[in-house]
């Protein structure tokens, strides 16, 4: 598939290894992948060109719940196109009880499910 065509996933974590991880299966499995450190790099990614799917660490500083909220706010085009990342299971049930719920993943979590969460959402 010409990389123009592959779907654009962009992963928001403050760890390096995270990020490098979802990048590498991501890619293996035939998406784009943008990196954000932190959310003003995120937001500065999704400004400027266009994003299909967004994976999000919950518990980065600036609160990946801010993000989250920000984005539905003004980028609607990607609601249901989230997911939450997080190594602490009791903000897993905090995410998935917002008005506006995403799903959430607990680190570690299984390629599969990763990929399934993504696939899912863009119904690939």
């Amino acid at each position: 598939m010409p990389e123009s065509e592959k779907p654009v996933v962009l992963v928001v974590d403050d760890e390096e290894g995270n990020r490098d991880f979802c990048k590498d299966a991501l890619e293996l499995n035939g998406y784009q992948v943008v990196l954000a450190a932190a959310p003003r790099e995120a937001v500065e990614a999704i400004s400027t060109r266009a994003i299909d799917f967004i994976i999000c660490d919950v518990s980065m500083p600036h609160n990946g719940q801010r993000v989250y909220e920000y984005l539905l706010q003004n980028f609607p085009q990607l609601r249901g196109r989230f997911l939450f990342v997080t190594g602490n299971p009791a903000y897993k049930d905090q995410v998935e009880s917002l008005p506006e719920a995403a799903p959430c993943l607990i680190k570690p979590y299984l390629l599969r499910e990763l990929l399934d969460a993504v696939k899912g959402a863009l119904g690939s």
